[in-house]
């Protein structure tokens, strides 16, 4: 896997759509982490949700639930690998257009699946902004 770092912005990664999904498909089942976003659904009825432990501002720890589709869960997972580490803020998220390049081999028809990813960080992000709550 490749890591480069842009000065200002997110990490970006090199991640195969297959990867993402083997390894979300296992880690989607753990247990929630104790700070929780809103599950976020889209018209389609797909949902997914973001839960962390973070401490001294960082992702130290990030999971995901999500509907049974298996780009989703691979979004997600994409998510948990680019952000898991980071500083938690909406500056670490990376444009949509950045996870659907870095989550490679999804079809054009299943890329719209990395919105309701996104959208389910950012509902996370918020939930810590407006605990202003660190978890030690």
């Amino acid at each position: 896997m490749i890591t480069t770092r842009d000065p200002v912005g997110p990490p970006t990664r090199d991640l195969r759509f297959h990867d993402c999904l083997e390894r979300g498909m296992e880690t989607r089942r753990r247990p929630a982490m104790p700070l929780r976003g809103r599950a976020i659904r889209a018209a389609s009825g797909l949902e997914a949700s973001f839960s962390a432990d973070v401490r001294r501002h960082r992702m130290q720890a990030l999971r995901f639930e999500c509907s049974t589709c298996v780009t989703l869960v691979a979004y997600c997972q994409g998510v948990v690998d680019l952000l898991e580490g980071e500083v938690a803020g909406m500056s670490a998220v990376p444009a949509l257009d950045e996870l659907v390049a870095c989550v490679r081999g999804v079809p054009a028809t299943m890329q719209d699946r990395a919105a309701i990813a996104l959208g389910a960080y950012r509902a996370l992000i918020t939930t810590i902004s407006s605990e202003k709550q660190e978890v030690e």
